[in-house]
């Protein structure tokens, strides 16, 4: 859980450092996890995610529109949801709730669900705009 792998790559440049970061972020809380401090990074992980998640989907969503992606609503919503969800967790956070496990469980949904399957299909198709001439982003 949270290791990068070049099978990511979606060959955007932009795009491949920013989900190394957000793998950084996932690795950095599982180890603070383990080190019993995971309750105290909270607070500073879920800011960092909302700050990364708004810049991110922005950037993947320009390219989806520049390269006419026939996925890009449903690519959406996806973003939607997760940014949803992230608010739910900031919510019940502030609240007072225990949400450790809760947020651990979130990303790594985000990593795999997400960031592996439905970022690397739009990767898939870039590279395959790309090589066909259709895009130079």
């Amino acid at each position: 859980m949270f290791e990068w792998k070049n099978e990511y790559l979606m060959g955007v440049t932009a795009i491949d450092e920013q989900h190394k970061q957000l793998f950084r972020m996932g690795a950095r809380f599982r180890d603070a996890i383990a080190a019993h401090k995971g309750k105290a990074m909270l607070e500073e992980l879920l800011d960092s995610l909302a700050r990364y998640m708004e810049g991110h989907f922005q950037v993947e969503e320009r390219l989806m529109s520049s390269i006419d992606y026939p996925e890009r609503e449903q690519h959406m919503a996806q973003h939607r949801d997760l940014h949803e969800r992230l608010l739910n967790l900031q919510k019940r956070f502030d609240g007072g709730e225990t949400i450790t496990i809760q947020v651990l469980q979130f990303l790594s949904a985000w990593l795999n669900e997400h960031t592996a399957t439905t970022d690397g299909r739009l990767g898939a198709y870039y590279r395959m705009k790309k090589e066909a001439g259709v895009t130079s982003a």
